[in-house]
């Protein structure tokens, strides 16, 4: 079978992990990648529209003649995506697969959609390849589980969750190349260790998933040590990456299996990396495991610096004293410390707002990220928003619809918007400052200047992010250099799958 994917801004493991299923088992597959340079989530640049270069990409889609389409979609992509699938539906005969998180909180609206025909509702590696497999026989496949189905007449047929599966070597490593063509990654390679995060933060799916895989296996899992180490020697020779990033939801929470990892990596790989890591999770043995493995960054994420909205709205119940401990240990271990923080919550005052602020500049981190509450759908924290009257009908049809995003505007109906989007923009620039300036930045936030306060995070990327954030930018160009180059037009080789090596 020929399945083509189609994915916006930036390079994603878990559709890589979809490709290198399908590949291992006989399938072939594609990519059409949409570099979203007119709107990435961080700024929106409406007359940068024609670098992305849809003509061709529908080019590429047609003359590959899938048997399947599968679109991936956080929610805040789902906006371009549905626009993607109307546009491949009226030039390709096939079903269209949605997936991502917001097919899997939404699932029924998605379908709603005329152009989409299946959505999956969970981790898709299992049930994509039988869907694919009964395609080539020729079998009805409309009762596979964790895949929901929209009959010709618009019935929807709602199939259970499927087994998660518990041993994640059994799964091959993900595609990289084709990601790669369209210039997506050069010198940052990506990774996952495990899936899963034990807490239960009200803004993050992950609480909600744990409901809906309840009893299907477990939900927090590792792959082995071996396993790893293999997949970043194989892709560090193919690519010759400089810096290894580890996106797993909480990579700290098992520091057995860290210092472990960490001993066998400084011996075989030793690239700097980054990590997230949880402040509970922060121990004096941990950051000195990771740091003789050449740990070069912890993201870690403060979120508010005002104790009620951290206990009584997000659910992270640690004192402030946890907060600058776990930062302070990573610090005096050599290791550069990026914070985030979330600005614009239902409730939170200007009071609790300038905490975050001052909690933010004390930490005094190499890097820090902060942003626009968002609710996303089926959260806590979504729910709480419609309660307090933040979220009306019309916002909620906007959370839906996937417009805006927590780099944007708020879209809640919040009395203080302003400053929170203000802070959201000022807070990276801020904690890098001098002191002799923050009079000056603290003038920006009193008049509310968001769109100055934007244009200063811009302009000073290189400086409040000197590595990821200049990469970022170097990728940003090269996708815009693919695109212009054409090389998103044609495909001249199937897409090559990196086998999974397991422990044994």
């Amino acid at each position: 079978m020929r399945i083509l994917f189609y994915y916006r801004g930036i390079e994603n493991l878990g559709v890589g992990y979809l490709m290198s299923m399908l590949t291992a088992n006989g399938h072939e597959i594609d990519l059409i990648f949409d570099p979203g340079l007119d709107d990435n989530l961080f700024v929106k640049m409406p007359h940068m529209a024609w670098l992305n270069r849809h003509e061709g990409l529908l080019e590429r889609a047609v003359a590959f003649k899938p048997d399947l389409i599968a679109v991936g979609s956080p929610t805040n992509i789902w906006p371009f995506a549905s626009k993607m699938a109307e546009k491949l539906k009226e030039q390709i005969d096939a079903p269209i697969l949605v997936g991502g998180h917001h097919a899997q909180a939404l699932p029924e609206y998605v379908l709603s959609n005329p152009f989409v025909d299946i959505v999956c509702t969970g981790e898709g590696e299992l049930a994509i390849l039988e869907l694919a497999n009964r395609m080539q026989r020729g079998e009805d496949y409309t009762d596979i589980k964790t895949l929901w189905f929209k009959t010709a007449d618009g019935e929807i047929i709602r199939n259970e969750m499927g087994q998660l599966e518990n041993d994640l070597d059994s799964f091959p490593f993900p595609e990289k190349q084709l990601w790669h063509d369209y210039g997506c990654f050069k010198d940052n390679l990506e990774v996952f260790t495990g899936r899963g995060c034990p807490f239960k933060c009200t803004f993050c799916n992950i609480h909600y998933q744990r409901e809906i895989f309840k009893g299907k296996g477990d939900f927090l899992r590792k792959r082995s040590i071996p396993n790893v180490i293999q997949e970043l020697k194989e892709n560090l020779q193919k690519y010759d990456p400089k810096f290894v990033s580890i996106h797993d939801d909480n990579f700290t929470t098992n520091p057995k299996w860290v210092e472990e990892f960490c001993e066998h990596y400084r011996k075989e790989i030793n690239l700097p990396w980054y990590c997230f890591g949880y402040p509970t999770t922060i121990r004096p043995g941990l950051v000195k495991a990771m740091k003789s493995a050449n740990c070069a960054t912890v993201f870690m994420g403060v979120d508010s610096g005002d104790e009620e909205i951290r206990r009584n709205f997000m659910e992270r119940p640690m004192r402030d004293e946890v907060i600058y401990t776990a930062a302070e240990r990573i610090k005096e271990a050599g290791i550069g410390l990026q914070v985030s923080c979330i600005y614009g919550n239902p409730g939170e005052t200007p009071e609790q707002m300038f905490k975050t602020l001052e909690m933010m500049d004390k930490i005094k981190p190499t890097q820090s990220s902060s942003y626009i509450f968002y609710p996303f759908p089926k959260t806590k924290l979504y729910a709480r928003s419609v309660e307090m009257g933040y979220l009306d009908e019309e916002g909620e049809e906007a959370v839906r619809q996937g417009i805006s995003g927590y780099h944007h505007e708020s879209i809640l109906k919040h009395p203080h918007k302003e400053l929170a989007e203000t802070l959201a923009k000022i807070t990276p620039v801020y904690a890098r400052s001098p002191d002799a300036l923050k009079p000056i930045l603290r003038w920006v936030i009193a008049h509310r200047m968001k769109r100055l306060a934007l244009f200063m995070y811009i302009c000073l990327i290189p400086i409040t992010f000197p590595y990821l954030g200049v990469e970022g930018i170097r990728v940003t160009l090269r996708m815009a250099w693919t695109a212009l180059l054409g090389r998103g037009r044609r495909r001249d080789k199937p897409a090559e799958v990196i086998p999974a090596v397991t422990s044994g």
